[in-house]
């Protein structure tokens, strides 16, 4: 904004007063101030401007501000830059319409950030001496206009003199810091400092008063001020000084920001304990100690709390037969390593008992004026005031407690008690967690055990029954060698009956060897190429593939880490059924492979008689058949042995299938990184 020559009023300069305009304050206390467009011209202005430049309102709407100047004011560039956000003050000289000029302090305050027009208003405070003296203003002093802003204004506000004594106090300081501004004025600021601070205050103006040093922000700064109950209340303060009549004098304007800084206070509290609660539970995954689990609970929460002592008390069952429930101290902060080897305390009057009692959280405000409470048996030795506590676990089966105690007086708040209550269903989960965990590896070795006692007798019973059945083979081989021409029909045909029953049961036990050896006896995994593989397959079944004109097509298969003896057995035992089970037609297979992730999905699919869905499953059973030997050959083991083969490679196997719509057996194996 420059100081240019008068013209006429502009089109921008039109009246913008709205009635939550920062002017409509300024006008009620009859301060001059006026409005300024971004174009620095005046746009609104208050009566007592008016009043003091003695033009009359409609001649200096539009009017360049800066015509009314006696000399530049740099201010009114900064302003005009938009390089400001906070409020500016200076001097300036203000031409009268009576052709004399009035010293007068002057404050900028810059535009809001959602006025599109970037308005400044611009407060002009007349200097004492020629406020009085001017001809059109001849009431309006600079204690009138002074007294009737700062009485206007919900801060407080209060002028010193370089001797720290209080010349003024506005009303709002009394609602603050609790002074009446009457019993201030004559004393010292030194009575609104808290005493820990007032030497400061008082080295720091003398040293100002001596150099022009400021030690702080005088645009704003956050400082306690001392209330007249003698507690301390958090302020924000803006400073300013003057010179009158050759003395100095200090202005400071200051706000409760209490509200503002214990919704600070809490919000931190808040991310410190969501903080601790996401620590403790990753924690909890990471180990599997449940003391060294309470320990650091103890730990997080008592620094949460910033408290005198926290315990994780354990319940125990007692023989006394009464209602007592008996503690044991796991883990505690702030008593000392013998009080956690104590023996477990029997109370039904503790805090601790109550929040196990019904599940609820306890809050104690008064330890000592609570009578429902003796927490002394449960607390090392010292001072407490205030207490919480929660249960750990359901309210039906709590695991114990966790409590804190303090030493202050202090109210818990729902997010205090949503805290504790937050640890404490971490430890619960935990315990939980590493109960089942535990019974699930007692279960494992168990399976574990069964499985190699069962695989031992598979193994024992399969070797031990094939010395009688060859001797039972053998002397029916030996019978029909040496007595075969004396057989009549019907013991022929005896005897056949005889000879391929013990086949099939050669096969049968040759089948349990087999599937009882593919884990203890298999060999170590290496890179197997699964085409080779299905090559040596289907040289293998040449002549069974030829008796049945099948047609095998595949796909590319991968190279995967595996048993390449049990793998060959796998797509043997697929692909003999699936030309077993063709049907009428000749069968026609297909062998496909795909990446599915971190792993491969194989599949071998035939258009085969198919099977009932229901059988899905029970045909991957030991000796589980579909069909009788009298139409299909088979022990009935074949499929069982591919399953055991998949699973031991890290896969799973299925069949999807309909009667007359051919099956496709699909498996998974593990796929090989590159």
């Amino acid at each position: 904004m420059d100081a240019g020559s008068p013209d006429e009023p502009a089109d921008d300069a039109a009246p913008t007063r709205s009635a939550g305009s920062r002017l409509s304050l300024l006008e009620t206390a009859s301060v001059p101030s006026v409005q300024l467009t971004s174009a620095g011209r005046i746009g609104d202005a208050t009566a007592a401007f008016a009043s003091l430049t003695g033009y009359e309102r409609s001649k200096l709407l539009g009017r360049r501000f800066a015509e009314l100047l006696a000399g530049e004011v740099p201010a009114l560039d900064v302003l005009e830059a938009g390089n400001r956000r906070t409020p500016l003050s200076t001097t300036c000289s203000l031409r009268t319409g009576a052709e004399t000029v009035v010293d007068a302090d002057l404050h900028l305050d810059p535009p809001d950030d959602n006025d599109p027009e970037r308005r400044v208003t611009a407060i002009v405070d007349p200097k004492p001496s020629l406020a009085r003296s001017s001809a059109t203003q001849p009431e309006l002093t600079y204690g009138r206009t002074f007294e009737a802003l700062a009485d206007a204004v919900p801060d407080g506000i209060i002028v010193l003199d370089s001797d720290s004594e209080i010349r003024y106090a506005n009303p709002a300081v009394e609602r603050i810091l609790g002074h009446d501004p009457a019993e201030l004025v004559g004393g010292s600021k030194v009575e609104i400092i808290p005493p820990r601070l007032r030497q400061t205050h008082l080295d720091a103006l003398q040293r100002y008063l001596e150099t022009g040093e400021r030690n702080l922000n005088w645009t704003y700064v956050e400082l306690p001020g001392q209330h007249s109950d003698g507690y301390e209340i958090p302020l924000g303060i803006s400073l300013n000084d003057f010179v009158h009549d050759g003395d100095r004098y200090f202005v400071g304007l200051f706000r409760d920001i209490s509200p503002r800084k214990e919704a600070e206070e809490m919000l931190t509290t808040k991310v410190a304990q969501l903080e601790s609660v996401a620590y403790l539970s990753r924690y909890a995954l990471e180990n599997a100690d449940d003391d060294e689990l309470f320990r650091k609970a103890s730990e997080l929460v008592t620094a949460a709390f910033d408290a005198e002592y926290c315990a994780v008390l354990e319940t125990e069952t007692t023989d006394s037969g009464d209602e007592r429930t008996a503690f044991r101290t796991r883990a505690a902060v702030g008593c000392e390593d013998a009080f956690l080897e104590s023996e477990p305390v029997s109370t039904a009057e503790s805090l601790a008992a109550a929040a196990c009692a019904d599940g609820e959280p306890v809050v104690v405000e008064d330890v000592a004026a609570d009578d429902r409470f003796d927490a002394s048996s449960l607390l090392p030795d010292g001072e407490y005031h205030s207490g919480l506590a929660v249960a750990v676990g359901p309210a039906a089966d709590a695991w114990g407690v966790l409590a804190v105690y303090d030493d202050r007086a202090r109210e818990f708040g729902d997010h205090d008690v949503d805290f504790l209550d937050s640890v404490a269903t971490i430890l619960a989960t935990a315990l939980e967690r590493r109960r089942y965990e535990r019974r699930l590896n007692e279960a494992v070795r168990d399976l574990e055990a069964s499985n190699e006692r069962l695989e031992q007798f598979a193994y024992a019973a399969s070797h031990d029954l094939q010395e009688p059945l060859r001797m039972v083979s053998s002397y029916l081989e030996l019978l029909e060698d040496r007595y075969g021409d004396r057989l009549d029909e019907d013991a022929e045909e005896f005897l056949a009956y005889a000879v391929d029953g013990a086949e099939r049961m050669r096969e049968m036990i040759d089948g349990l060897l087999a599937y009882s050896r593919i884990d203890s006896q298999g060999d170590p995994f290496e890179p197997v190429a699964l085409e080779d593989v299905l090559d040596d397959v289907l040289t293998d079944l040449q002549v069974m593939i030829e008796r049945h004109d099948a047609e095998i097509t595949t796909e590319p298969l991968p190279t995967i880490q595996g048993d390449s003896s049990q793998l060959r057995q796998l797509f043997q035992n697929l692909l003999s059924n699936a030309i077993e089970y063709s049907g009428d037609e000749p069968p026609r297979i297909h062998v496909s492979a795909e990446r599915d992730g971190d792993r491969w999905r194989l599949s071998v699919r035939d258009e085969g008689i198919g099977l009932d869905p229901e059988a899905a499953d029970r045909i991957f059973q030991v000796f589980q058949r579909l069909h009788g030997t009298d139409e299909y050959d088979g022990t009935g083991i074949g499929l069982a042995i591919c399953r055991r083969i998949v699973e031991r490679h890290g896969g799973e196997i299925r069949v999807d299938s309909e009667p007359g719509d051919g099956a496709t057996f699909t498996f998974t194996l593990p796929a090989t990184e590159p």
